[in-house]
């Protein structure tokens, strides 16, 4: 086996350096574009005795500096071989910072440190792993085995039964679960008046603590509860991409927010809003299979220019075939639908979006900025910049 070739690849995966350490503690060599003076395991001895001495694991050790700098070490019988550091977040001028404070790294370097996904880092280690070794590994052993320990999992079972024993102190239960299945089934079935009714409700009970901090708790139990909405609104009918993406962006949204009563009106905005899609979808009562399936395709691919026929393809049906049931069900044609749904993704771009008509028009691979507009035009009544003009919501941030 060419261990130095297997190396040489796989710092192109991981994207951060691989360094062999021998028995004794000592550095045997090196691969990867990591100068020597930016290396942690070069640049601090204390640093490079702390890894060689961690204990020997019969898979992959991963560990964190600073919760985002991270490092893989697999162990082999006179060796160990440590992959990183790398970043898990795409901004690196903290981990950076931190690195260069730490371990003697100095300014004149130049140093920069590289960013990996956590996913794409983990599936790297463990063909690494797979090819010096021989044994394999799911991604869900990795995270496992790394991630809890048996401490772990007495602390929460210990903090379950001091929960449990407070609320029977207090004799105040949780919020009833028939309450909160009355709200996802009014989402479900895209009854706003129904949602209404339950927020309504009287009952005795709490939101449980999920947070420490006020903001913090707000924010987790609103990811929670629209994280359940979106479920319940593709139960209900609503392509799940669509509904994915509108998690997305409300609980990004959330993120950014610090007041715990903005929030809380965020998370029921959201809520409302998957009614709202679910009722709209109720109108049509007649669905099929295949033409939800092209939907979903359809939004998916909404910036990509769609050809009807590779539609087919994928479905696995005859073009001509498909193209009769859509507009059967649908009563519009599949091109007429993906233009309605790509004027429909515009004007969302053009009300909250700082980018311009050009882009717009590119990004949703019309053939020009013009054709664009004219079909713009002829679905809304207005040109793109007088649509911006009038309900345009975005403000240049200060």
């Amino acid at each position: 086996m060419n261990l130095e070739y297997i190396y040489e690849q796989m710092v192109r995966i991981l994207h951060g350096n691989i360094t062999c350490i021998s028995e004794s503690g000592a550095i045997e060599a090196c691969y990867g574009d990591m100068a020597v003076q930016c290396n942690p395991l070069f640049t601090d001895p204390e640093f490079l005795s702390a890894v060689h001495e961690r204990e020997r694991k019969d898979y992959p050790d991963l560990f964190y500096e600073k919760d985002t700098i991270l490092y893989a070490v697999v162990s082999l019988e006179n060796a160990k071989i440590v992959a990183g550091p790398v970043s898990t977040e795409k901004h690196t001028k903290d981990s950076e910072h931190y690195l260069m404070q730490h371990h003697h790294i100095s300014d004149e370097t130049g140093f920069r440190l590289s960013f990996c996904e956590l996913k794409v880092f983990g599936s790297g280690i463990l063909m690494l792993y797979h090819m010096i070794t021989g044994k394999e590994l799911t991604i869900n052993d990795l995270w496992q085995k790394n991630g809890i320990r048996e401490t772990d999992i007495i602390e929460v079972k210990g903090q379950i039964s001091s929960v449990i024993f407070e609320h029977q102190e207090q004799e105040l239960p949780h919020n009833p679960y028939d309450q909160e299945v009355r709200e996802l089934d009014s989402i479900r079935h895209g009854d706003v008046e129904m949602f209404n009714r339950s927020l309504a409700e009287t009952y005795r009970g709490e939101v449980g603590q999920l947070a420490k901090n006020q903001v913090r708790q707000a924010k987790n139990i609103a990811i929670c509860v629209i994280a359940l909405a979106s479920r319940a609104a593709i139960s209900g009918g609503m392509i799940p991409e669509e509904a994915f993406s509108m998690v997305d962006g409300y609980i990004m949204k959330i993120e950014d927010m610090n007041n715990a009563v903005k929030i809380d009106s965020m998370m029921r905005q959201a809520e409302y809003e998957f009614a709202e899609c679910v009722a709209e979808i109720h109108k049509n009562e007649q669905k099929n299979e295949l033409v939800e399936w092209t939907k979903n395709y359809i939004y998916q691919n909404l910036h990509s220019d769609i050809v009807i026929g590779e539609i087919g393809q994928k479905i696995g049906v005859n073009t001509s075939y498909l193209s009769d049931l859509f507009h059967k069900v649908e009563g519009t044609t599949i091109q007429q639908y993906i233009c309605k749904e790509k004027i429909r993704l515009a004007e969302n771009m053009l009300r909250y979006s700082d980018y311009e008509v050009k882009e717009i028009a590119s990004y949703l691979s019309f053939c020009s900025q013009s054709y664009f507009g004219n079909i713009f035009r002829q679905q809304t009544g207005m040109t793109p910049a007088r649509y911006r003009k009038k309900y345009g919501k975005w403000k240049e941030p200060k």
